[in-house]
């Protein structure tokens, strides 16, 4: 039961590390003008209102959400040392969560919002695929035979 709380936080943590990592990536590469303030949400919203975002910097952030959230269920995947569907399903719709909450603050086009939401649940099952391929431990998809408590 340890490892596997374990692997849930491990995953989120490290999966917003590397999400962090790429927003970082698309703000050198496409900066903010003079005076607006990354962490002012307001600016940045008001910013991103008058005059949208580049179509390459929403990419990265495609990217970014949908790595983090395949990092989650890769690293969630290779410390519980199995394909577990339950938990990759539990961080996918975590992030979903936080994406639902920056979409609610800044506006962006609807193919980017709709992608957005779309990527984020596949990618943590993918990744916990992954992650139990490599532990050796993968198992074909199922839900009822994947129980949260199994050992």
């Amino acid at each position: 039961m340890i490892r596997k709380i374990l692997a849930c936080v491990l995953g989120a943590f490290l999966g917003g590390l590397f999400n962090m990592s790429l927003i970082t990536i698309s703000n050198w590469a496409y900066p903010l003008p003079e005076g607006v303030d990354p962490n002012d949400l307001d600016a940045l919203a008001a910013h991103v209102k008058a005059n949208g975002m580049a179509t390459g910097a929403l990419i990265i952030v495609l990217v970014a959400h949908a790595g983090g959230s395949l990092v989650s269920g890769l690293v969630c995947g290779m410390i519980a040392m199995r394909s577990w569907y339950v938990a990759a399903i539990s961080l996918g719709v975590f992030w979903t969560l936080g994406g639902i909450m920056m979409l609610t603050i800044l506006p962006s086009p609807i193919w980017f919002a709709v992608t957005d939401l779309l990527l984020y649940v596949p990618a943590a099952v993918l990744g916990v695929m992954l992650g139990g391929r490599l532990t050796g431990r993968y198992s074909q998809y199922s839900i009822a035979s994947d129980p949260i408590m199994t050992p």
